[in-house]
């Protein structure tokens, strides 16, 4: 019997943790993070090396036939954000409004930092996430979605919580600059610690 409950234990640990690991995600350009506050899940997703008139998405769902997007375009230098659903790999429809909440959004050096909110709702429950990489705006409309830079199943959000004051280092890793840094200034505690001082002075007394 107490076998039987630790094994059990270990298993619920362990699928614990493969949740958890599903609050990042990182592949070539793309990489985002997300956590569930009180209800509301927040989604940032950055896109390097998007340029003008071009797009990247986040869609949830299980397969091409029927996602929920939110995508980031850039349209004469300025961007944006719209939401839509896909009915196969063509073009999403577009909303007339976005069903999602922009909390923010920054372009610079062709690199794109969008974070929205939506009410957990649908994905309360383990889904599809894909995430789409930047791709050229045909004329006036999106081109087709074609294959996510990322796919990842079984994504459970409601584990996500204080993502965003965690530092990832798969997405956000610590400038080497600044380990550099910290560890010249640490080599020289000692000369500036007055105890350190005093212990060297008595000694040569």
């Amino acid at each position: 019997m107490f076998v039987f409950v630790v094994g059990t234990l270990i298993v619920s640990l362990l699928v614990q943790i493969g949740e958890t690991a599903k609050c990042t995600a990182k592949s070539g350009d793309i990489s985002a993070r997300w956590q569930v506050v009180d209800g509301e899940l927040t989604v940032e997703v950055t896109t390097n090396n998007i340029g003008n008139n071009e797009w990247s998405a986040v869609g949830f769902g299980p397969d091409m036939s029927d996602l929920n997007v939110v995508i980031f375009q850039v349209v004469d230098f300025k961007p944006s954000l719209v939401t839509g659903t896909t009915q196969g790999y063509g073009a999403p429809t577009l909303d007339s409004s976005p069903s999602v909440t922009l909390q923010s959004l920054n372009y610079n050096s062709n690199t794109m930092v969008a974070r929205f909110a939506r009410p957990l709702g649908s994905l309360s429950t383990c889904t599809t996430w894909n995430f789409f990489n930047a791709q050229p705006i045909s004329g006036s409309s999106l081109a087709s979605l074609g294959s996510p830079e990322i796919q990842i199943t079984d994504v459970c959000p409601n584990v996500c919580t204080g993502v965003f004051t965690q530092r990832d280092v798969a997405v956000d890793p610590v400038p080497q600059a600044a380990i550099y840094n910290n560890r010249i200034s640490n080599r020289f505690d000692t000369l500036f610690d007055s105890s350190s001082r005093k212990r060297r002075s008595s000694r040569l007394l």
